[in-house]
């Protein structure tokens, strides 16, 4: 049989691949990528060209911001989302060419280093000072989000018949929102960490970011949830990597069972083990930590807080309907470790659980206040969010019923901004209708300086509560409406206000304290928003070992700050009076100081120097500082000033133990020498209140001779009525506050009077036993 030749099939030579080929027949021309340190080549298809645009106009919007136009968290956070959802569609149509998701997770992070590139930019018109930790959040947000994108559209593709852009975009929104929902939604945190856009960290007014150890576990179970749907996507393709699949599976699992271990969030179970005391206080439950609070404390906080929950109540006409939670935490560590706020108080008004979270130190009559005001208004708020849609109601309601804190009330500091320059008045600088107008919304509200809008909202709801009654305000608080429930336009309603603020009578005290708070920058304003310089963080670590009784610790961190910072006063005093404490030589401490006043004429400063100079022999060069520093005070420092001149008084000795680091060791040794030198009683009682022992303090308080004038019988009855409080003598709190209240009258300080008045109130219904 004859043989049939049959051709040879040669193989047809494949072509070459080229790394990400567009679905068009044209292609742009090779060109290496613009960004150097990553220097590679590029074939850049018709989407990545898109995908540059994007990323360089979002960089340009974002330049202009103070804020934004960083490398920051809050940048970093835009970005990421906005990386998230390019990736996305550049990935998908990249599967749909054939590429795997090794290249295109590499080419997308490329192309996301863009916006980073962009705005590190900015650095040469704007100082960023934080700008490696920027960078390390920038990584940190950005390259889990890419990653996610990459593999969900990987597994979401691949399958004729599918829809995998729409659910793609679906899944994304949805995880963008629902991690805040179940995050500070339903626990007692102030940070949330999201697949999409990273998350935030914390309030926005919490100048230091809390970087816990939760962001890089939730970061890295991002990455988790990566490789398993890396994996899902290959077993839908190729029905292999079903055992990585299940590997990975169980670990995120397990990842979500040990979410609060891992601090991905924050549960009350959590908190609770942190601060394990618990006092039941009539309508409150105080949680704290009994190492670290005195039982005494925890007592007049208590007291505190059911006064001003019984006068909310005749105020307001509604009471919260169960226990309120109230946490004080020792630290600002701890509350930031634990729930993202570390100097801000907080009463997260959304949850079931009526609370508020505070430190230890702040537990004062009017941050209590102000942090229950917000408790209340939850009886009266919109619906879920238990809050007003307009936030100057909400932040003006807890103003408006703060106690008096002894300085000129809110209305008279809006009065007094009539007289400032514009650059210090802030909003208020377009008049206080305006203002208040713009401290309604939101975004007027948290964009304008703080104290400039906490104070106007403060003075103007002051102003509807005394002149309409809590009625309408309750009905307008749940609205955000004020035209519908005073029956008046909310500009009518400004207007009428701010004509009443202008006939208001405006003294010294008032203008210096409007000046001064009124022109501290808001966040967006400062120049470096969330940097906190290393010298500062140096001297909050000596305040730690100082209050540890580590005086030598304490020192050398001054002495690491001053080596960064020569002249950082807050370390420049923290040394000077930790060396005179140590028995230092004090003509050298002085020196020190007197070169460094010589450019600052700081009251603190001057003040240490006068101690300095007293204990060196130089009486008249002390007198000298002490005026230098009575000067230096403003004109609302009534109590600072009254202090001033009796410190002048004191014995040299006094005035070292004054700067002994042992507060119990220093009162011991006071009492010793107050029998020649009665005056030394004043030292003593200080002291022993830092040691804790109210009753002690209280004793060496009485046993002061009487006062030579009317700001030293003011401020020694002040004194004694915050120690009979927390002495539990509420009779004796209530005699000396009042007769402090008379002495601060008559010695021109009326607005100190006023709190001292109302100390004497809380102290008499304490004493009722109501």
């Amino acid at each position: 049989m004859p043989r049939t030749s049959v051709p040879k099939c040669r193989p047809r030579r494949p072509p070459e691949r080229t790394a990400f080929p567009q679905a068009g027949p044209r292609r742009s021309s090779v060109r290496p990528f613009f960004f150097p340190p990553l220097a590679v080549h590029l074939q850049l298809t018709r989407g990545e060209r898109v995908a540059v645009l994007v990323y360089g106009g979002l960089a340009a919007a974002l330049w202009p911001s103070p804020l934004l136009g960083l490398v920051h968290a809050e940048s970093s956070a835009v970005v990421a989302a906005a990386t998230f959802f390019v990736t996305g569609f550049l990935a998908l149509g990249a599967y749909a060419a054939g590429r795997r998701p090794p290249e295109v997770l590499r080419r997308s992070l490329v192309l996301a280093a863009l916006p980073l590139a962009l705005l590190t930019i900015s650095l040469a018109w704007r100082a960023n000072c934080g700008y490696p930790q920027g960078l390390a959040l920038y990584l940190l947000f950005v390259t889990p989000s890419v990653a996610l994108a990459v593999a969900l559209t990987w597994a979401l593709s691949g399958r004729p018949g599918s829809y995998p852009r729409t659910a793609f975009v679906g899944i994304g929104l949805v995880l963008a929102v629902v991690p805040v929902l179940l995050g500070p939604g339903l626990h007692p945190q102030l940070y949330s960490y999201n697949p999409v856009w990273g998350g935030f960290l914390g309030p926005l007014y919490d100048e230091e970011l809390a970087i816990r150890p939760g962001l890089f576990a939730h970061r890295a179970l991002v990455l988790l949830w990566a490789a398993w749907l890396v994996a899902l996507g290959t077993w839908r393709r190729e029905r292999r990597g079903a055992r990585a699949g299940a590997v990975l599976g169980g670990a995120i699992g397990v990842a979500y069972l040990c979410a609060p271990a891992l601090g991905i969030v924050t549960t009350y179970t959590t908190i609770e083990r942190r601060l394990p005391a618990r006092a039941e206080l009539g309508p409150f439950v105080l949680h704290y930590d009994p190492s670290a609070l005195p039982a005494h404390d925890v007592r007049a906080a208590g007291e505190t807080l059911r006064y001003r929950h019984a006068v909310f109540t005749g105020i307001l006409g509604v009471a919260p309907a169960e226990p309120v939670h109230v946490y004080l935490y020792p630290d600002p560590g701890s509350r930031a470790a634990l729930t993202g706020a570390r100097y801000t108080s907080v009463s997260p008004v959304w949850l079931r659980r009526p609370q508020m979270h505070l430190l230890q130190h702040e537990a004062t009559p009017d941050n209590l206040a102000h942090e229950l005001a917000h408790v209340f208004a939850r009886e009266f708020g919109a619906p879920v969010l238990r809050a007003s849609p307009a936030v100057g109601l909400v932040e003006g309601l807890a103003v408006a019923l703060e106690p008096p804190s002894g300085l000129p009330a809110p209305a008279e500091q809006v009065a007094a901004s009539r007289s400032l320059a514009p650059a210090d008045a802030g909003r208020l600088s377009d008049g206080p209708a305006a203002a208040v107008a713009a401290a309604m919304s939101p975004l007027g509200f948290w964009t304008g300086r703080g104290a400039v809008s906490y104070t106007t909202a403060g003075a103007f709801v002051g102003w509807l509560l005394d002149r309409y009654g809590a009625a309408p305000l309750r009905r307008a608080y749940r609205t955000g409406d004020l035209a519908a429930a005073y029956g008046r336009p909310a500009e009518v309603l400004a207007g009428d206000w701010a004509r009443d603020i202008a006939r208001l009578a405006v003294g010294e005290d008032a203008l210096a304290l409007a000046a001064w708070r009124f022109a501290q920058p808001s966040l967006l304003e400062r120049r470096c928003p969330h940097h906190v310089p290393r010298e500062r963080r140096l001297v909050r670590r000596a305040g730690r070992a100082l209050a540890e009784g580590d005086v030598e610790e304490a020192r050398r961190l001054y002495g690491a700050a001053l080596r960064h910072a020569p002249n950082y006063l807050p370390a420049v005093l923290g040394r000077a009076s930790a060396s005179l404490g140590a028995g230092a030589p004090a003509g050298a401490v002085a020196a020190r100081l007197a070169d460094v006043a010589a450019d600052t004429a700081d009251a603190g400063l001057l003040t240490l120097l006068g101690d300095a100079r007293r204990m060196d022999g130089d009486d008249a060069g002390a007198r000298r500082a002490y005026a230098g520093a009575s000067a230096a005070l403003p004109p609302f420092a009534h109590e600072a000033r009254a202090a001033l001149r009796a410190r002048s008084g004191l014995p040299t000795e006094s005035i070292r133990h004054m700067h002994t680091a042992d507060p119990h060791t220093a009162a011991l040794a006071l009492e010793e020498i107050a029998g020649a030198s009665p005056a030394a009683w004043s030292v003593a009682a200080a002291r022993w209140a830092e040691a804790g022992e109210p009753e002690r303090a209280l004793a060496a308080v009485r046993r002061l001779p009487p006062a030579g004038d009317a700001g030293g019988a003011a401020l020694r009855l002040s004194f004694a009525a915050h120690h009979a409080r927390l002495a539990g003598r509420p009779a004796d709190a209530a005699r000396d506050a009042a007769g402090a209240a008379a002495a601060w009258r008559a010695a021109g300080a009326a607005a100190t009077a006023l709190r001292m008045e109302d100390r004497a109130a809380e102290a008499r219904w304490v004493g009722s036993g109501l």
